[in-house]
């Protein structure tokens, strides 16, 4: 590998976690509650997400890296130029959308929890994720992985593809599956101990805020020894290599509930976080650059192992997915807490089952396209935006066509 390419895979992996959580920001408020939805930012930033997100998979459709499954048997390719510079300017944001999720999803799961009990939330949670997270990652992609590898590709029988994957592709849907694992793990927090009492203080200190982001550098580096990025346990694709940062987030949304930071995030808070979340994203591009000029900073020695630009990686990293995090999100509360007429109520009602129908939608669109004599970048833009468009509607029309399907969305 190159230092070109080691720099180029750098970015793209940095920013996949943007391309592989569209459902990500429409769960949060159509799972979290009724809460959420009276919350203009909430409903206004998952569809912005979702929308982002599932444009994303289709312009990753014709990449040279894996990250969108149409890429493994795409018929043209993006130049690396277009593909150097789409990661660069996503890598940083690609570094906390994640976290982003899990602290909104931190947020709504109190007030949620209390209305409807510890009984009945689990209950829900166990409907409106497990069931999805089943039918979807479980079942249904896999299945429209294989079929599309076995027409075009050289996946063998079912079986034998399967036993060559070794561990099952949720694909972006790891997301919900480690979300369900942390509601039912605050239930069960919330069921054996006190109830925390509302803080009478909105701000954090910057002090706490360090030391959380230090000990999810320290939790990545230690996981990533064991479960390096890109990797995963031998059973289910969970990416456990982000769940420091993810269980920290989903947590500080939690703390953050009781100090009123769903309605607004103190104006000190988001100052600070902002000025950390430059001086990491600086530090992001030192690092790339570094590693392009003086080289010895591949894919293999940052992503795990007992290495310097593992660690420093990690550290990078958690910077960014607690300030960036935290920074996103006041600036979402301050810009997109209104109503607006281009996000319609329709839209943000299937958001979640835009999500969810993403794979078949972009496949789709890439598979019709496939024999028409286009530039891949013509055909990125084409999928992307037909990708968008036609997710929100087919879920749309499912949720009003199907109750039941509404109950689950």
């Amino acid at each position: 590998m190159s230092q070109r390419q080691a720099t180029i895979g750098l970015l793209a992996l940095a920013a996949q976690p943007l391309m592989s959580e569209a459902w990500a920001v429409a769960t949060q408020a159509s799972w979290a509650g009724d809460s959420a939805g009276r919350l203009p930012y909430v409903d206004n930033l998952k569809c912005l997400l979702v929308a982002a997100i599932i444009a994303g998979h289709g312009v990753l459709s014709y990449a040279e890296f894996d990250w969108w499954s149409y890429a493994d048997v795409r018929e043209v390719t993006l130049s690396r130029v277009t593909v150097a510079v789409l990661f660069a300017l996503a890598a940083p944001f690609g570094l906390f959308a994640v976290p982003l999720l899990f602290l909104v999803a931190g947020l709504l799961t109190p007030p949620s929890l209390r209305r409807k009990g510890v009984r009945r939330y689990v209950r829900d949670r166990l409907v409106r994720l497990g069931v999805p997270f089943v039918i979807f990652a479980v079942v249904l992609w896999p299945l429209l992985e294989y079929g599309l590898f076995r027409w075009y590709g050289q996946a063998p029988g079912l079986r034998e593809y399967l036993a060559a994957e070794g561990s099952l592709d949720t694909g972006v849907l790891w997301f919900v599956g480690v979300l369900l694992i942390f509601s039912l793990a605050y239930a069960a927090w919330v069921r054996l101990s006190p109830q925390p009492v509302r803080s009478a203080s909105r701000d954090l200190p910057l002090t706490h805020l360090f030391g959380l982001a230090a000990a999810v550098a320290a939790g990545s580096f230690l996981v990533r020894l064991v479960v390096p990025l890109e990797s995963d346990n031998k059973v289910i694709d969970l990416n456990m290599s982000q769940w420091p940062a993810c269980a920290a987030l989903f947590g500080l949304g939690v703390a953050g509930y009781h100090r009123g930071w769903l309605s607004r995030v103190t104006e000190n808070v988001r100052r600070k976080s902002r000025t950390a979340t430059l001086m990491a994203i600086t530090a992001f591009g030192a690092f790339a650059v570094a590693g392009a000029i003086w080289g010895g900073v591949t894919e293999q020695t940052w992503s795990g192992g007992w290495r310097w630009p593992a660690l420093a990686f990690a550290a990078i990293e958690s910077m960014l997915a607690i300030f960036g995090a935290i920074w996103f999100l006041a600036a979402a509360q301050r810009l997109l807490d209104r109503d607006f007429r281009w996000i319609r109520p329709a839209a943000r009602r299937s958001a979640y089952g835009a999500f969810l129908l993403q794979g078949i939608v972009l496949l789709g669109l890439a598979l019709v396209l496939r024999p028409v004599p286009l530039v891949a970048e013509a055909k990125a833009v084409i999928v992307a935006m037909g990708g968008v468009a036609g997710s929100f509607w087919l879920a749309w029309l499912l949720i009003r066509r199907f109750p039941i399907v509404a109950r689950l969305l």
